[in-house]
């Protein structure tokens, strides 16, 4: 064999090595990136992973601790949100005439777990008869107007029961009061044998 043959030999060996070593390098990475992509196995059961069907773990803030679950003490109707006697008054009004005349003012407000409801400089009038005592009412209805009202006399109402009425000034001292309307928007007066309303009052936040 002459020395130009031998060396297109060992070119050509050399060549069929680099082939053969460049296809071995690039299977040996394809099976490792198999490899990598293949899930992890886990024994952790369906119920503490969370998934649809067994019971999710509580949830837990970055440190570790549990998260605060939401509020969902019953207030006062089963709902979590609170009444209207704790989350709105002070509330204020004055009283107007209605069907006949009442005058004064009234102040509902909070103190602690009692709703503390004031009426103050009362007056009150029926022209057909002596009128004794008046009947008090919390009311979700609405009393609109200005100098003469008009009572909208719609959802629920809370009797508060009959005053004297030449009291002038009465404080009504309801203690945790789940009767009330939520929400209450007026205050009304009637004569307790008529039911003929004297007068009302609307009532608005104050401070």
């Amino acid at each position: 064999m002459t020395g130009a043959r031998r060396r297109w030999l060992f070119a050509a060996v050399v060549v069929l090595a680099l082939v053969v070593a460049v296809v071995a390098w690039r299977t040996i990475q394809a099976e490792r990136s198999i490899e990598v992509a293949q899930p992890t196995v886990t024994s952790t059961p369906l119920a503490e992973q969370g998934v649809q069907g067994g019971t999710r773990v509580s949830p837990s803030n970055t440190l570790g601790a549990p998260a605060p679950v939401p509020d969902t003490e019953d207030h006062a109707d089963g709902s979590p949100i609170d009444p209207w006697w704790r989350r709105v008054p002070p509330v204020a009004g004055d009283l107007m005439p209605i069907d006949r005349f009442a005058a004064g003012h009234v102040r509902i407000a909070r103190t602690g777990e009692h709703l503390l409801v004031t009426i103050s400089g009362l007056r009150v009038a029926s022209y057909d008869s002596e009128l004794p005592e008046v009947r008090v009412l919390l009311s979700e209805g609405t009393v609109v107007g200005e100098r003469r009202g008009y009572w909208t006399r719609n959802g629920e109402d809370d009797d508060l029961g009959t005053i004297p009425s030449d009291v002038g000034s009465i404080t009504f001292d309801l203690e945790a009061p789940r009767g009330i309307p939520d929400p209450v928007r007026s205050l009304v007066l009637l004569d307790p044998d008529s039911d003929e309303v004297l007068g009302g009052a609307a009532l608005i936040p104050t401070d």
